[in-house]
């Protein structure tokens, strides 16, 4: 079902381009990845991520400079750092030198790392919410000072800087867009704060209340929202919104397929989490789910650009670059007013 309506509210300014964001899936070796990031180019993405997980196989920021030697125009993010697995000094600086390596193609993502299991196996330190929102938000100061021209100090919380340079210079000035994602209200804030692109990742909770909208819902984006423009003040108008997409469908029988988006749906969430499974309203209703024809699954995305103003598109959990390339191709770059 199309989202339709007019302009939010939260998003004053002009309609951006659409862009997309997807990952290689399942690689093995460097031919796999040269291969996939040049197809991933080739079908007209804008980014190529990877994840920053210990039990993916390759370390990002390494595994994204062998993509970069590989493409030309390809901008290359990852989905999102942990930034509790890297000093911040440290990471400045493989930022930076991967910005200009890969000749200004940098796009940084960043979080406040979440996967509590994975910290236990690694002997590090699993802190409250709070705690970890509060120390990315030193982190990104620090990696904006350290990407600048002059010596820079910084004395937090958690960090101390004392007149370190950044080297190198990043190419891309003041510095890379820097990403970062998120669901709740005190991580949506600091990227309201700090970020160039925010990614409104919303969190299934365990039960959804009865007054409460469903985290997939048109509202609890819109409220999302509308916490990242409160934190942003005047600089709202400058981000980029993105989100991860649900469910694409290219399909002359939406029913079927969505009854198995559906099914599918709540069998994923009940295994990885536990959490609220949306109703077939919910689910049907969502900004993030689009089953149809080509026509239609462009004009909800176009809608959702209009509705929302997010313009930056990751693709679904598990769908493949090649099996979204006819939405890319159709919608890419597409300017504020474009018709599906």
């Amino acid at each position: 079902m199309p989202v339709t309506g007019e302009p939010s509210e939260a998003h004053p300014s002009p309609a951006r381009p659409i862009r997309f964001n997807t990952g290689p899936g399942r690689i093995s070796d460097l031919s796999e990845l040269r291969e996939a990031g040049q197809a991933i180019e080739r079908l007209g993405y804008s980014t190529f991520a990877l994840a920053d997980h210990f039990m993916i196989r390759y370390a990002p920021l390494i595994a994204l400079q062998a993509v970069a030697d590989a493409t030309s125009t390809l901008r290359l993010t990852q989905t999102v750092l942990n930034q509790d697995l890297r000093h911040p000094a440290v990471l400045a600086k493989e930022l930076a030198t991967l910005d200009v390596l890969s000749q200004g193609r940098l796009q940084v993502g960043l979080g406040a790392g979440w996967m509590q299991a994975e910290y236990q196996q690694a002997g590090i330190r699993y802190d409250p919410a709070a705690a970890r929102i509060a120390r990315l938000e030193e982190v990104v100061i620090i990696l904006k000072g350290l990407f600048g021209d002059a010596p820079f100090s910084y004395s937090g919380a958690n960090f101390t800087i004392d007149a370190l340079r950044g080297t190198p210079r990043p190419l891309q000035r003041p510095h890379p867009p820097i990403m970062i994602g998120g669901g709740g209200r005190k991580l949506l804030s600091v990227a309201g704060r700090h970020a160039d692109i925010v990614q409104i990742m919303p969190r299934l909770p365990q039960e959804v209340r009865p007054a409460e909208p469903h985290p997939f819902s048109g509202e609890a984006y819109e409220e999302r929202i509308g916490w990242v423009r409160a934190a942003a003040g005047d600089r709202f108008g400058d981000i980029e919104l993105g989100a991860q997409l649900l469910n694409v469908t290219i399909t002359d029988d939406p029913e079927a397929a969505f009854e198995t988006c559906f099914q599918s749906f709540g069998r994923q969430v009940r295994g990885s989490s536990g959490g609220a499974v949306p109703s077939r309203a919910d689910l049907g209703s969502s900004p993030m789910v689009a089953i149809g024809s080509l026509d239609d699954v462009c004009r909800k995305i176009l809608d959702v650009r209009d509705r929302f103003g997010i313009s930056y598109f990751t693709t679904p959990l598990g769908a493949s670059p090649e099996s979204f390339a006819p939405v890319v191709e159709r919608l890419a770059d597409a300017p504020a007013g474009a018709a599906a």
